[in-house]
């Protein structure tokens, strides 16, 4: 449910003007490093206990305080790489470069 609502949030705030400050290379170079950012901190959550993995999820190990922490932090990860692209690149993502970059 929180993943349904950041999704809402981000093509709220998404801009409809597709002019870009930087060239389609640079943008795919940007997207590909905030890409490896969310990857290491996804790990380093995993690795941590911060959030569970999928085979667990899948399987329904979760308490509630768990899956609430989880969704959470996930929510935390794409904001601010939405936040982080738009810095970079002058401009709100689209949901196509969303999808691309988080799934």
């Amino acid at each position: 449910m929180k993943l349904k609502i950041i999704l809402l949030f981000l093509l709220k705030n998404m801009s409809s003007n597709n002019t870009m400050s930087v060239s389609e290379d640079e943008k795919i170079k940007i997207m590909k490093a905030i890409e490896d950012k969310t990857e290491k901190i996804l790990i380093k959550a995993i690795s941590t206990g911060k959030i569970e993995k999928p085979t667990n999820l899948i399987l329904g190990n979760l308490n509630k305080e768990k899956v609430d922490s989880s969704e959470s932090l996930l929510v935390n990860i794409m904001k601010h790489g939405a936040v982080d692209f738009e810095q970079k690149v002058g401009r709100p993502m689209t949901y196509s470069e969303m999808r691309e970059m988080y799934g």
